[in-house]
């Protein structure tokens, strides 16, 4: 069970709830933190999540928030963990804001599922590096590349190339399949 439309927009409005921290991840974000937690080396808790979400470990649910967000990151969990139980694609939510008149939102949008990743990497780097740290480095270059994260000369460079930024984006779901083999397959 995918979260629909009405689940997202709910999962939003609390995102940026006022009465919460303001440099919370948006929905595109969330899916690619929960990403991280599947395809990495260490499953990340709800706990975790939240306070990677919302950039702090003292964030006020009221119970109905804190259990619609807990359900949301199930849905998430669950849709993912399907899909590479499955050997599907794994369905990647920023590929459903292509719109040629909007070219900048979806790139915000892939930019932000990729920023919620790699904040599932920062939480643990260490986990990320000890099976080989130049493989994983390898595997998490187009995440890294396409998060904008990074300002090295080097990350500039690939930023700049857009054909390869392009393919970036093509193989991403199969680069997390291969991300995922690497640390949970022996």
């Amino acid at each position: 069970m995918a979260l629909t439309e009405q689940h997202i927009e709910s999962l939003e409005d609390l995102l940026f709830a006022e009465h919460l921290e303001e440099e919370a991840l948006d929905y595109f974000g969330l899916h690619g933190l929960i990403c991280a937690s599947l395809v990495g080396p260490t499953p990340l808790d709800n706990k975790v999540i939240q306070s990677l979400v919302f950039g702090s470990d003292k964030t006020q649910f009221n119970k109905q928030e804190g259990d619609f967000f807990n359900q949301c990151i199930q849905i998430i969990s669950s849709d993912l963990h399907e899909d590479l139980m499955q050997g599907s694609e794994i369905f990647l939510p920023y590929s459903e804001e292509v719109n040629n008149d909007e070219d900048t939102h979806y790139d915000a949008c892939l930019e932000s599922w990729c920023t919620g990743f790699m904040e599932g990497f920062f939480y643990n780097e260490e986990a990320w590096f000890t099976k080989g740290e130049d493989i994983a480095a390898e595997l998490l270059l187009p995440i890294m590349a396409l998060s904008g994260l990074f300002d090295s000369d080097e990350f500039q460079e690939i930023r700049r190339n857009i054909k390869l930024m392009s393919q970036f984006e093509e193989i991403m779901p199969d680069q997390l399949v291969d991300i995922f083999l690497f640390y949970h397959s022996e």
